[in-house]
């Protein structure tokens, strides 16, 4: 099979997908734009967006990106850029965030990419900033907002943080959490992952108040992560 109808058929997934939101409210994912990045076999540009009730999709984008089938030893990924909000035709700003789609959508994205695959999410963008300023306030990438997503949907190997352009093709920065290729490589990266957590847990908070309550929340998450993926913590 070539790398292209792999990335069409993570695609077609991603469009027939359904999403739950809090309050009982339930969504459909409809891509709006799919097409072939010229001179990148298997690449395909995408714009995703929810179809409400009534059937109407959204005007504005949930996310955006690529999707490739991989091929010469690489495995399929996807690279992106998530909406928090979206907007609908009768002028309704939706939070598809608080209602949990966000992290439903990762959810979505991590049961499509196979194992040594791997997810890029941009966070650089508005909306996204959170994700920006923890990683510079030296909180783990799992414990970010972005990264404890894509932790839970899957992507536990290692991240990568592409904070520095390295090759002038990479585009904003953006965190890459990984998919290990086997149980041997994926038992490392968890126990690295979680030594590192159980590290940051014990840090002290900045003095500044704004980036204490950021920490803090951080810290939060890598609780619940240690909680559920590591055993007792201390």
């Amino acid at each position: 099979m070539t790398s292209e109808p792999i990335a069409k058929q993570i695609a077609e997934r991603l469009n027939s997908g359904r999403l739950p939101a809090k309050g009982g409210r339930a969504f459909e994912l409809v891509l709006t734009e799919l097409q072939e990045v010229r001179l990148r076999a298997g690449w395909l540009k995408f714009a995703l967006t929810l179809r409400d009730e009534d059937g109407q999709p959204a005007r504005t984008p949930l996310m955006t990106g690529l999707i490739s089938g991989g091929g010469r030893g690489v495995m399929p990924w996807c690279e992106g850029r998530i909406y928090p909000w979206v907007e609908f035709a009768k002028g309704e700003r939706f939070d598809a965030r608080e209602a949990g789609l966000e992290a439903g959508l990762i959810g979505l994205i991590g049961s499509l990419v196979p194992a040594g695959g791997h997810l890029m999410l941009e966070y650089e963008s508005p909306g996204q900033t959170e994700t920006h300023r923890e990683l510079l306030l030296r909180v783990p990438p799992a414990a970010t907002h972005l990264g404890a997503m894509m932790f839970a949907a899957g992507f536990r190997g290692h991240f990568k943080d592409w904070y520095i352009s390295e090759g002038g093709h990479e585009g904003p920065r953006k965190l890459q959490a990984n998919k290990s290729p086997n149980a041997a490589a994926a038992r490392d990266a968890l126990r690295f992952t979680l030594d590192e957590l159980k590290q940051f847990i014990r840090r002290q908070p900045p003095e500044n108040a704004e980036d204490a309550t950021l920490v803090a929340r951080a810290q939060d998450r890598a609780r619940l992560l240690l909680k559920e993926y590591g055993g007792p913590y201390s």
